[in-house]
């Protein structure tokens, strides 16, 4: 049996797009679905619960940090294979921008929103990540998924219900790799598409910046939470090191030194802006590991 690879006395905030969380009890990097199930075995039979993590992108995590073993997929967790008929099977630690590049450097159709979204192949079918009118769940064929027994099962698109920002399985577990259905193309084409909606996403969103990305999902109808927290006068507002983004005050922003807790702080000042300006309430699209956010 192969020794997992593991991290001790491991920070969170070094595994965070934002830069913020404790220290985790145990931190670990599998190589393999075999690990992952040896992990789950392992951690079920010492009463240990389990956490996913993967670009630790639109991720909150506590300044006390986490008391769960967290499994990390984005460092090992990373082949892809192309296959017949636009079919490509990538593990879940796979990075969006390299899914989206290496489909376009295939010839391959339809992957080219996702190459500006940081984060991993498993954490967007979770959330059913998308942008400009496209989601990830559209282009899934199966996903397999490790339960807590470490079982594996493979389960296919239909059995998947996936709507705005959010997935729902058959099977509760790791997600660890999934097969897309992508359509014939030019490289070229595809590259200029991707080049085009990145130039959006930097005139529009602080890029480069420490970052989890959207704050709040949009409400399902109306203006979006971007344009309902800049009437709220939330753009630029700040606690602490934490502050809305100049550019898109729906993208929170650590300017230096952000606490878990002045980022919940601001959420909660955002929240009630909007609120009391606009009567609509915000629900987070950010997942927060460690406390509460309501």
């Amino acid at each position: 049996m192969s020794e997992v690879e593991e991290v001790a006395f491991a920070r969170l905030r070094d595994y965070t797009t934002m830069g913020i969380g404790g220290e985790v009890d145990r931190l670990v990097f599998p190589r393999s679905v075999r690990e992952i199930q040896q992990v789950l075995l392992s951690e079920r039979a010492a009463n240990r619960k389990v956490k996913v993590l993967g670009a630790g992108s639109n991720l909150l995590v506590s300044d006390d940090g986490v008391r769960e073993t967290v499994v990390g997929l984005k460092k090992n967790m990373g082949q892809m294979v192309f296959g017949p008929r636009g079919g490509v099977v990538a593990d879940a630690g796979v990075m969006l921008p390299r899914f989206a590049v290496l489909c376009a450097l295939s010839a391959l159709s339809g992957a080219e929103s996702l190459g500006g979204i940081p984060g991993t192949i498993g954490g967007a079918l979770v959330m059913n990540a998308g942008a400009y009118g496209q989601t990830v769940g559209e282009l899934v064929e199966w996903v397999e998924i490790v339960d807590a027994k470490g079982e594996l099962h493979r389960v296919p698109a239909k059995e998947i219900r996936f709507s705005y920002r959010t997935a729902e399985f058959p099977v509760t577990g790791i997600i660890v790799r999934a097969e897309f259905r992508l359509r014939p193309g030019r490289s070229g084409d595809s590259f200029f598409r991707m080049k085009a909606l990145n130039e959006r996403r930097r005139a529009s969103q602080p890029w480069g910046e420490r970052t989890f990305g959207s704050t709040f999902r949009n409400p399902p109808e109306g203006e979006s939470a971007g344009v309902l927290l800049e009437r709220a006068g939330m753009k630029g507002a700040r606690e602490g090191d934490a502050a809305y983004s100049e550019k898109h005050a729906n993208f929170m922003v650590n300017r230096g030194q952000a606490t878990a807790s002045q980022v919940l702080r601001l959420i909660a000042r955002g929240r009630e802006a909007v609120r009391s300006q606009a009567g609509v309430s915000l629900a987070t699209e950010v997942k927060i590991w460690g406390m509460a956010c309501d």
